[in-house]
């Protein structure tokens, strides 16, 4: 959603023509700009910003990186601005010592790579996006008296992260220093193999794959193609690590399905905020999934399938459109269908559609992000609701749904024979300002339709 995140370009010096700034709008999102020394002031006039992006390229000794550590402590320390996410990008590696204190978010060392900086500016706002949603979904569950899912996924996902299981493949050369940084929060598998890797990734589960593409990083390009392909690790964060100088085209990095790219020889601090915090997103996705596999909560969840139910699929699209609306963002809803389940009842027996619903709620439990909420709203009827999403990526989710029910085989339990499930579905988007009862009551043909889903 880059067209709705916020973004301040902090500089030391203002040049005639910001590249960054540009770029970033290009790019799609709304960028503006502030001097080091103006920045208290820029942050009182607006409070919209959700990302300030420091950039460190022009600091050229450690008293001016040690003023732009303060700034960042002091927006972290203060209650009105500590939940807006700082990176800091273009750092000199001799700025910023191994392991030193700071109150960034994120950090980029070397030199400033635009798509590196979309990923990192994209991974915060999930963050962000995440906990608000976490944050919803429990004040609306507590009126149910459902159990505590705040205290759950807490309990998980915003302790420190210290028992992780990460894979690492690719050249020799480097492992050592990563394995020496990673070593007091994760486990590390190593293989030089990439058909070892894969096997590896089908036998045992990972919070994350760190490749040492060292001077060659292309030609692990095609392994990662592979992984992305398999739904389970779609959204299985992956880390280059590369020397700069052998990835001039780093989009190309990004279109195969690497999650982010990290410089080498790489810096210890980069290297641990990237982990934990991409490792965070993925469990916090997880959990959510786990949760609606073993939610039994009637007046939340619906026994069936663990989707919520659509009493709290209202309440939830309420509060979301009122928090939507306030920070002047979109987000989408989703409806699929299956159009030929009273055709499945009467010829399978009601025990093979039970399980045709089953399975579709497991395709929807298999695409969702930690984010999205997903809930059965009528017999044959399923929702998502997708925070912070524009229709173009909501379309992309529906056509990895599509992709799924297409390699799916529906069968019942007595009868080995396939059966035939007709999905239809349908997108809409907020514009922010719509209504809960406006959209409770939107026709199916003021929706953008996409071409029905259909498979045997």
């Amino acid at each position: 959603m880059p067209d709705e995140i916020e973004v301040l370009v902090i500089n030391s010096r203002q040049p005639s023509e910001n590249k960054l700034k540009n770029a970033l709008e290009t790019a799609g999102f709304t960028t503006s700009q502030s001097l080091y020394t103006q920045l208290s002031q820029n942050l009182q006039h607006s409070k919209s910003f959700k990302i300030l992006i420091f950039d460190a390229s022009e600091l050229k000794n450690k008293e001016q990186m040690e003023t732009c550590l303060k700034l960042a402590q002091k927006i972290k320390l203060n209650p009105q601005t500590q939940n807006i996410r700082l990176i800091c990008i273009g750092i000199a590696h001799n700025l910023l010592q191994e392991q030193q204190e700071h109150h960034f978010d994120d950090l980029i060392f070397g030199e400033i790579r635009i798509p590196s900086v979309i990923a990192r500016i994209k991974a915060q706002s999930r963050l962000t996006t995440i906990q608000s949603e976490l944050n919803r979904r429990n004040e609306i569950s507590k009126k149910y008296n459902a159990p505590a899912l705040q205290e759950f996924i807490e309990s998980k996902y915003c302790t420190p992260i210290k028992d992780a299981t990460i894979l690492i493949t690719g050249r020799p050369n480097g492992y050592s220093s990563i394995e020496e940084t990673l070593a007091p929060i994760a486990t590390l598998v190593g293989t030089l193999s990439l058909e070892t890797a894969a096997e590896y990734l089908r036998r045992q589960t990972f919070d994350m794959v760190i490749i040492n593409g060292g001077r060659m990083p292309t030609r692990f390009f095609d392994f990662v193609e592979k992984i992305k392909r398999d739904p389970q690790f779609y959204s299985l964060p992956i880390i280059l690590v590369a020397y700069p100088s052998k990835l001039s085209h780093s989009h190309i990095a990004y279109e195969a399905g690497i999650t982010d790219i990290i410089d080498a020889p790489v810096n210890s601090n980069e290297l641990i905020l990237r982990t934990t915090s991409l490792i965070k997103e993925w469990r916090f996705r997880s959990l959510i999934t786990k949760s609606y596999l073993s939610a039994r909560h009637i007046p939340t969840n619906c026994a069936l399938t663990g989707l919520f139910t659509y009493s709290f699929y209202q309440e939830h699209l309420a509060q979301l459109i009122k928090d939507h609306n306030a920070a002047k963002r979109k987000f989408t809803v989703i409806t699929t269908n299956i159009d030929n389940l009273n055709t499945i009842n009467e010829q399978f027996g009601f025990a093979a559609g039970d399980n045709v619903l089953r399975q579709v709620s497991e395709i929807l439990m298999t695409i969702i992000r930690g984010e999205d909420l997903a809930a059965r709203i009528s017999g044959r009827t399923f929702t998502l609701t997708l925070p912070d999403t524009n229709y173009e990526d909501a379309a992309n989710v529906l056509k990895r749904i599509e992709g799924i029910v297409k390699r799916t085989q529906f069968i019942c339990e007595t009868d080995c024979s396939p059966i035939s499930v007709e999905l239809t579905a349908q997108i809409i988007e907020s514009n922010g300002e719509t209504s809960a009862q406006e959209l409770f009551t939107k026709q199916p043909s003021t929706f953008n339709h996409l071409p029905d889903v259909k498979t045997a």
